[in-house]
Order: structure tokens, then sequence, then C-alpha cells
């Protein structure tokens, strides 16, 4: 449980805002007072601890003394001398008692006389008879503090003297009440030094601090509400280099804000007059508030002024024809959880007057909170109605001569689609996209394109005469409507109907005298209709389908199935977190060690991985093609080339100087790729053949002259290229000759398990190739020790695989190299 809900009423307290020279000040206090506080508590200890030894020091030099006196005064002049040195010491008033005792610990001389021949534990305050016994027994000195009495006590064994005489032990008492003033003195005297030497350094720490830090911080703080401004006035005599980074920092910030004020002005300027010359009614719904914008066109176009018409859903809503209100709100509605792609609409609206506009509304989705749900959506209205009170079709684009647009195709479609199927046999819509219909629109012309697409649509008549309707889209592509028969399921008859129209549209074409041959791809969505089907669902499933056949093969034929929208998303939302990746830097490369057969590392490959924030790790074989695919392969070099240059650097530092690094053959033939690679290479030091590129077997099928005059440019330029996963049989012999390669990889993948002789055989016949190359190779993908043992026995050196190491993080590559050298032993990579 938190504080704000143990104690609700600290959530609503304001926080606290302190200025810096105030924690500085606080801060650089609490610093001395606990350096001033450490060193009261140990300096007093330590000082009192040392003049006590010395104390004990000087007791036990007094002891010596009197017991080398009675052994130079001989036996018998031992009573004389003690009584000598008893007297003496009586006159010191430091000395509280003083004491010669024999064995039975009875007084033989004392400081006083009348002390004499009595017993010490009885006359001598603070004696400690036990004290004695051990002294006496252990042949050495026993000291004892006590703190009631604040003395010092020893007891001296007298061993020196002969055995027969009576002195055997002295004790003597001394006060430590001067000695506890003197250290008193000393410490008092210690902490003013300290204080005073930790304000002055803490004063000149505060000064430097408000100098260095606090002014430039508060002119720099005073400089925020500018931003945006031509000039901003920025202090350029910071002393501290984060505070230069930081004005620097801000005048490019500064920069892009204006730049980017200006292409706001700009792009607000250019819709503007893009809606202010469509004469578009904009609206904007902000679906977490439920508050929404109506523009002044769209009040307008209902004959409202801004003041006279609230803005609010209920004010579209309401005005909605009473026959359209069900169909329009089901697929917003269905728009907002996704089902759909696009909402686009034609409805009714009625006017102030009374009487109802057409409108066509068009609208997208453009923000979503944290968790993906729809919280923002922009739209237009556009007034569509003639003089008649119905739609205008030529502004809605159902033109048929130069072919439907979406809304108009969604419109011709809609009564069939939402017919009522008595029969519940089903229907068919068919998606046509002619195949290569715009490289014959360039050669021959719009002109002929026109006719060869009237001949499509006489043919398509002829082919399907039990269409409903075929309509001809925008551009090269055309619908179909088919009600399926009874008996064979709908799903046979999408096939049997897509087979016929490939058959019929593979005979020749006749254009301008001459035969021309051309397909279609074909998508098809399988629905029942229905006053409940939605029309731009079911456009939306044909269209998908068709996608997906262009994917798989042209023309070729596909039936719309739900995962195809899973995909579909998938795939957009790979795009859009790919974009995000490689803005945010969530792209790493991760090292795969090459070892040799004592399982020394010898080099690395570069793999890349995807850490996703949410998802986690996606695999390559995923986003990769996505990459490809959406042309973001340009962003992609660039990250891979600095970041393998930069842990290039960091690897020789731990005996590494060599990397391989995984390119496509798109990104080598960039404008600037070489460049790219010059300038990381010298920017980080790395020497020629540090750095090795691989390319796939199926990258280098086909290389044309000027792909193989780059890849001699990067040998001459001193990188390696390197054949990866050799071992397909894709590549003819010649053509393996014809490459400028430096290193050959044969990848083991290929034999799959060599439990058989089989491929244990194939594996064999494929490394005495390799070796026919007379190039330097590796064994890739060596994931089983059966695989490493008939390498071996072929005369393998470098293996690489998840038998040695599973691809890993710099950081743990790193962890292992050190683990290496300080063993000076070959080590086996774990799976990090």
């Amino acid at each position: 449980m938190t504080p704000s809900t143990r104690w609700p009423l600290l959530a609503r307290l304001p926080k606290p805002r302190w200025p810096l020279l105030l924690v500085m000040s606080v801060s650089l206090l609490l610093y001395v007072v606990t350096l001033v506080g450490v060193d009261f508590v140990l300096g007093r200890d330590m000082m009192r601890s040392h003049l006590q030894d010395a104390q004990r020091h000087l007791l036990k030099q007094r002891a010596q003394q009197l017991e080398q006196m009675l052994v130079t005064g001989g036996s018998s002049r031992t009573a004389e001398v003690a009584e000598q040195i008893m007297l003496q010491w009586a006159q010191e008033s430091s000395l509280l008692s003083a004491a010669i005792v024999d064995r039975d610990q009875r007084i033989y001389f004392g400081s006083q006389l009348i002390w004499r021949g009595g017993q010490a534990n009885r006359l001598l305050d603070g004696y400690q008879s036990e004290l004695a016994r051990k002294a006496l027994l252990a042949g050495r000195a026993q000291f004892h503090q006590d703190p009631m009495r604040g003395s010092l006590q020893i007891y001296y064994p007298l061993v020196q003297l002969k055995p027969q005489l009576v002195p055997r032990l002295l004790y003597l008492e001394q006060d430590l009440t001067p000695l506890n003033t003197i250290t008193q003195k000393q410490f008092t005297d210690r902490l003013s030094w300290l204080w005073v030497v930790a304000l002055v350094l803490a004063v000149g720490l505060l000064m430097l601090g408000y100098r260095y830090l606090v002014v430039p911080m508060n002119a720099l703080t005073r400089q925020v509400p500018r931003l945006g401004e031509p000039e901003l006035k920025l202090p350029t005599d910071q002393g501290l280099a984060e505070l230069v980074d930081l004005s620097d920092s801000m005048a490019q910030s500064n920069q892009r804000l204006r730049e980017s004020y200006a292409q706001l002005v700009a792009s607000e300027q250019r819709w503007l007059y893009a809606v202010e010359g469509l004469k578009l009614g904009v609206w904007d719904w902000q679906l977490d508030t439920n508050t929404v914008f109506l523009s002044h066109h769209w009040k307008a176009m209902l004959g409202y002024r801004d003041d006279e018409l609230v803005s609010s859903f209920d004010a579209w809503e309401q005005r909605l024809h009473p026959e359209d209100r069900g169909r329009v709100l089901r697929q917003l509605q269905e728009y907002i959880e996704g089902h759909i792609g696009e909402f686009e609409n034609l409805h009714r609206l009625c006017h102030r007057d009374g009487h109802y506009i057409w409108v066509l509304d068009k609208a997208m989705m453009v923000d979503w909170d944290r968790d993906g749900r729809p919280r923002r959506m922009i739209g237009t209205h556009t007034d569509i109605t003639n003089e008649l009170g119905q739609p205008q079709l030529g502004l809605s684009g159902d033109s048929h001569a130069s072919g439907l647009n979406r809304p108009a195709l969604l419109r011709r479609l809609e009564p069939a689609v939402q017919a009522a199927d008595v029969a519940n046999d089903g229907a068919l819509l068919l998606y046509l996209d002619l195949d290569d219909f715009k490289v014959i629109n360039d050669v021959h012309g719009h002109q002929a394109g026109d006719r060869l697409l009237e001949q499509v649509e006489r043919r398509l008549h002829k082919l399907v005469p039990e269409a409903s309707m075929i309509l001809r889209l925008e551009g090269d592509e055309f619908a179909l409507m088919v009600a399926c028969r009874p008996g064979d399921t709908p799903m046979e008859q999408a096939e049997q109907l897509g087979r016929r129209i490939h058959d019929g549209l593979a005979k020749p074409w006749l254009l301008e005298g001459s035969p021309l041959h051309m397909g279609a791809t074909i998508g098809i969505s399988v629905f029942v209709p229905g006053p409940d089907q939605d029309t731009n669902t079911v456009l939306a499933q044909a269209e998908l389908a068709v996608f997906d056949a262009k994917e798989y093969e042209r023309s070729s034929t596909r039936v719309y199935r739900p995962a195809l929208h899973q995909e579909a998303r998938r795939l957009l939302w790979l795009r859009d977190g790919l974009h995000q990746a490689l803005t945010h830097n969530q792209l790493r490369l991760h090292y795969q060690p090459v070892m040799d057969p004592d399982r020394e590392i010898l080099t690395v490959e570069a793999l890349l991985r995807w850490h996703h924030p949410e998802r986690g790790e996606i695999l390559p074989d995923q986003f990769l093609p996505v990459l490809k695919r959406y042309g973001m392969s340009d962003q992609l070099t660039e990250l891979q080339l600095e970041q393998a240059c930069r842990d290039l650097a960091s690897l020789r530092r731990h005996g590494v100087d060599r990397m391989s690094l995984n390119l496509s053959l798109r990104q080598l033939m960039a404008t600037d790729f070489i460049d790219q690679l010059r300038h990381q290479m010298e920017r980080h030091g790395i020497g020629r053949q540090a750095l090795a590129i691989e390319l796939s077997e199926r990258e280098l099928l086909n290389c044309e002259d000027d792909e193989l005059s780059r890849l001699e440019a990067l040998v001459a330029l001193g990188v390696d290229l390197v054949l990866d996963d050799l071992g397909s049989g894709l590549m003819a012999p010649a053509q393996l000759l014809a490459l400028p390669l430096t290193e050959v990889k044969l990848d083991c993948r290929h034999f799959g398990s060599l439990a058989r002789p089989q491929a244990q055989a194939l594996l064999r016949a494929q490394v005495q190739v390799i070796r026919a190359l007379e190039l330097p190779w590796t064994a890739h993908g060596v994931d089983e020790e059966a695989c490493y043992e008939v390498l071996l026995g072929q005369g393998g050196r470098r293996f690489q695989g998840y038998l040695f190491s599973a691809p890993r993080p710099l950081d743990s590559l790193l962890k292992l190299l050190k683990v290496q050298q300080l063993h000076a032993v070959p080590t086996t990579a774990s799976t990090p």
C-alpha cells in the first residue's frame, strides 16, 4: 500500500519544489555535520585510547624500574629500597595507591605506612585479588581500568627477585582524571579546527556551485519559455561541459521546434485551403471524454450557424435518417472495435429546413491510449446531394466509364450483400487484380489499356454468366458477385469458379493487332447475405484474400479465412513496431562465437535481435522480411555497421580481432554503403580483414555485373566476403568460382540429423567440394556432437553452433572472454 492510498490527504498536498541553491546548502551542511560527527565519535575514542596506552607504558616502566632497583640493591637492602621508593611515590598526587605484596597478598610496603602487614584486598580500594593471582601465575603484568574510580591499575609480578624474598607483586593505581582533562582539551581543539576547515570548504564549494551551476541553470531556465523564438539568448560562458551540452541541445531543439512550427503552419494552411476549397465538414471525436468538434462547414452544410448548434455526438446521431441509423452506428462500432479496416459511409442527415441531404462520411482513427484502445477519431462529411435529392453519383465516384471508387462500389454492392438469403446457400464476392497491367499500360499507352479493360469485362461476362454483378473498379480491378448454388459447398464452388476464370483469362488477348498474355490474381470472400451483413467487411475480406494470393503466387486464387485478418494486423503491427524499434534503438546485435577444436574463440558472427519492450524477443525470421518489404534496410544498415564496428573495437581488447556481419545484397548496393562502411571502420579503428560480410547463397544466386563490382570493391577495401549457408545446392560450381569470395560457411543444418550414415556421407562429400575451392571454411549450425565428430574427422578447424554457444549479448560475450583469459584454458560457452 502506497502512502497516497493509506493517507489520501497526502496525495492532494502540493509536492515541494526546492531551489537548487537551498538543496546544495543543505547537502553541504549535512556533509559537514556528518564529517564532524564521524570525527567526534571516532577521533575522541582513538585519542583517548592512545593516551591510555601511553599511561600503561609509563606504569609498566615504573614497575620495571622498581624491580631493577630491588635486584640491584641485593637481598639485604630490599626492605630499605622498597621503603624509599614507596615514600617517594606517596608524594605524587596522581598515584592513588602503590604497594608491594607477598605471595599471600599481604602488603610488604605501601605508599602509606599503616597499610604494612595488612591484607591488600581489604586496605586498598579497587584492588582485585583475582587479577593479582593471574599476574603471579602468568608471570606478566595485568592491567585493569576502573571506570567507576577513573583509574588505571597494574599488577606487576617481580619475577627477577629471588624466590625466597618476600616481595612478589607490585600494585600501582594511577588517577586518569588529569589524562581525561588533557584528552578533552586536545579533542576540543581538534574539533574546533575541523569545524573551521569544513565550513570554509563548504562555503567554497557552495560559491563554486552557485557560480558554475546555479547561475547558468537559472539563465537556461529563463530561456525555456522563449523556445521557438528566432533569437534564443543562451549563456555561452558555462564552465561545466554538461551545461554546455545542455545549452547546445536547447539551441538545436529550438531550431527543430521552429522548423516543425513552420511545417505545421504550412500544413495547416494547406489543410485549410483543401477544406475551404472542397467545402468539407470536419468532425473530431475524442472517444475517452466523448467531446466532439464540428467545423463551421459541417454546421453550415445542415443550415446552421456556429452558435446555433452545439458540437456533440448527439447533434450528429439525432439527425441521422431512421433507415440509416442502425446501419451507420453498427459500422461505426465495428470500426472502433477493429473488426473493419476503414470507416466510409453514405447516409442521410436532417437539414435545418426539415429535408434530408446525402453525405459521404469518411473517417479514420488517429490516436490510441497506452493499452491500444482507440482514443481519437477524425472524419469529413461531403454533401453529394443533387437537385433531385438523390446522391450525386458522379461526385462520389460512381462513374462506370472510368471505374468505380470504393464508396461507389460499396453502394452498388450493399443491396446484394444485405438482401435476405431465403435459401441460405451463401454467396461469393470475387475481387480480381490483373497481373502486370501497369506495365502493359505504360508500354502501350493508356488508351490501349482502356480497350484491354473493356475486353476483360466482356470476357468475364461470358466466363461467369451466373454473376449477378460484374463491376469494374478504378485501375485494373474487378468485383464479381455470385450466388452459391445448392449441392457443392461454398468453398468448393469458390475454387471451381477461380479455376474457370483463370483458364478463361489465360487465353491470349488482342492488343493493337498483337497477341498478349495477361492473367489475374483472385481473392474470394464467402458470406451469407442478410440485413446484418456489413458490405465493407465483405469487401475487405476479399481484398485480404487478394493480398494473400499475391504473396503466394501471381495468377492464383485465395479464399478468405479469418487468419488472414490477424496476419494483416500482425504485419502492420510489425511494420509500425519496427519503425519504433529503429527510432528507439531496440534492435541489437548478438554474437555467436566461432571456435577451434580446443574450444578457443577465434571470431564471432553478429546476428540481429529485436527485444520488444512489451512482447519480448521477436524472432528474426518474423521481422527481417518486414524490414525488407517496407524499405527500412537503409536505416538498418546504419545501425548494424555502427554497432558492429563499435563492439568489435571492444572485443579486440579481449583478444577477438575479427567479426562477421550478416547483410543483404540490397543493403550492399545502396549508393552510400561503401562510404558508410569506410567511415565506421576509420572511426573505430577497424583494420583490413578485421570485418567480414556474410551473404547467403540465395542472395548471390543471380549476381549482375554491377553487383559483382560492388563485391570486388568491398574486398579491395579490406573487407572479407563470406558465402553463408553453403549446402543448399542452389549455386552451380561455375557461379561459386565467379564470386570474389574469401571464405565459405558450410551450413550443417541442411543435412538434418547425422544419425543416418547417408547424411554423414553427404556432409563429407560437401566438405570435399569446399576443399576444392581452396578457401578457408567454417562449419555453421553445428548443434549436435555427431556432426562435430564427422567434421573433426574431415579436418574441420572452425566450428559455430549451439553445441558451442548460443548467440549472446556483448556483455555476456565479454564475461566469457574474461573467464577464458583468466584461466588461460579453453572454455566451453554455455547458453546465456
